[in-house]
């Protein structure tokens, strides 16, 4: 499991908290079920390194389920359960016995479950379940864990977790910082959080795998995406659960989670908008969240919000401006271009680049009084002849055009 992110009030809705911990509570509740030896937090348990009374009690509620069912937690800290302090909550969790925090630390840890290697005035700690080595570690940025695994302080074994982007891993494009493959020690398992979409993929002989966010952290995590431009395409979204690992082999287990529905709509005025929205609202269910973008060129969102939000449970509406499309008229040149202009096209046409060379020189001289010259071509109606131009250099006599200058 990974991401539970309990605590987390998504668009400012108390509601959203509960039911993050309510999708988190599903999925250890279904673990039991499944019957798992051990389970495997991979980051993020919290949405906050500093939670509430509140989300803590939620933590020590839901992980109590395993805990009655000896069921031992190991845990790797996310970038938001993490403190640049010694201790974080993960390390309370771990005195009321409801879990064992994996990685760098500085005391030396060693029981049941729990072995250590020192590594310097730090100390690995790592799980050892029935002779299976489960190695981990907290969130470190790219640099960083390329740094200490230059000293391979993560040693090759049977799993390992960590709470990061693997490249070759996430099948979208990587913006945020991330690791390859060839960064990380070699296992039979990578166990990993961050990612919060679920992801399987088997490179070479290992599974690297993201369990994903047990609820929809945000709109991209869709249940449900609506496209209403020219007609209205209904796209399922991902799946929210955990893993249940047997031989090394990953098996996704989906959870309930509240629908999220993505909805974009093109209109071109009030009255589609109203219209496509109405439709909208038949694919929904009262306790959805909807997030609707509506473009167009001039649309009163706030018209919208009062027809949907008395439908769902929670509305994001936003309005993006955009031109309507305009069709570019073709002339024919006659149309844009009169009969002198006409002609000096068809001539350059035929013109080669010394003709065309002494023309433009010519213009330079005459225009800005450059040099001398005693002969230029001159053109009328697209005709030329020779004519005799003065042989001191004139002045200036204003901004005037090549074409000027062509014409007479």
């Amino acid at each position: 499991m990974a991401d539970a992110h309990l605590g987390y009030e998504q668009y400012h809705q108390p509601f959203r908290a509960e039911d993050f911990a309510r999708s988190f509570r599903s999925a250890v509740e279904t673990a039991v079920k499944e019957n798992v030896d051990f389970v495997l937090m991979c980051g993020d348990v919290f949405h906050k390194s500093n939670p509430n009374p509140k989300t803590i009690k939620q933590a020590i509620d839901i992980l109590t389920i395993l805990k009655r069912e000896n069921v031992p937690v190991f845990a790797v800290e996310g970038n938001h359960d993490k403190t640049i302090k010694d201790l974080s909550i993960y390390d309370l969790l771990e005195s009321l016995g409801l879990l064992f925090k994996l990685g760098l630390r500085r005391r030396f840890r060693k029981n049941e479950f729990l072995k250590s290697k020192p590594l310097g005035e730090l100390n690995l700690v790592y799980a050892d379940f029935d002779g299976l080595k489960i190695f981990g570690d907290t969130h470190r940025s790219s640099h960083h864990f390329r740094l200490l695994m230059e000293d391979r302080y993560l040693p090759d074994c049977d799993v390992l977790a960590l709470h990061l982007s693997v490249k070759e891993v996430v099948d979208f494009e990587v913006k945020d910082d991330y690791v390859t493959v060839a960064d990380l020690p070699k296992a039979r398992y990578y166990a990993l959080g961050h990612i919060h979409i679920p992801i399987s993929k088997k490179i070479g002989d290992s599974w690297f795998v993201y369990p994903g966010c047990p609820e929809r952290y945000d709109a991209r995590e869709y249940s449900k995406r609506i496209e209403y431009f020219e007609s209205l395409k209904v796209f399922e979204g991902c799946r929210k659960g955990f893993f249940v690992v047997n031989g090394f082999k990953p098996r996704f287990v989906e959870v309930e989670s509240r629908e999220l529905v993505l909805a974009n709509v093109f209109a071109k005025d009030q009255r589609e908008a109203v219209e496509k929205v109405r439709e909208i609202q038949d694919l929904l269910s009262p306790e959805s969240i909807l997030v609707l973008k509506v473009f167009g060129e001039n649309v009163n969102i706030e018209d919208l919000r009062s027809i949907v939000e008395r439908r769902v449970k929670s509305l994001r509406i936003s309005f993006e401006k955009v031109q309507r499309e305009r069709k570019i008229e073709i002339k024919k040149l006659n149309e844009v271009f009169d009969e002198f202009e006409l002609g000096l096209l068809e001539y350059l046409k035929r013109c080669d680049f010394e003709s065309l060379m002494d023309v433009v020189v010519g213009y330079v001289e005459r225009e800005f009084g450059i040099g001398e010259f005693k002969t230029l071509t001159e053109f009328e109606g697209g005709k030329s002849e020779e004519v005799k131009v003065e042989e001191k250099p004139t002045k200036p006599k204003g901004k005037r055009t090549l074409l000027d200058f062509l014409g007479g």
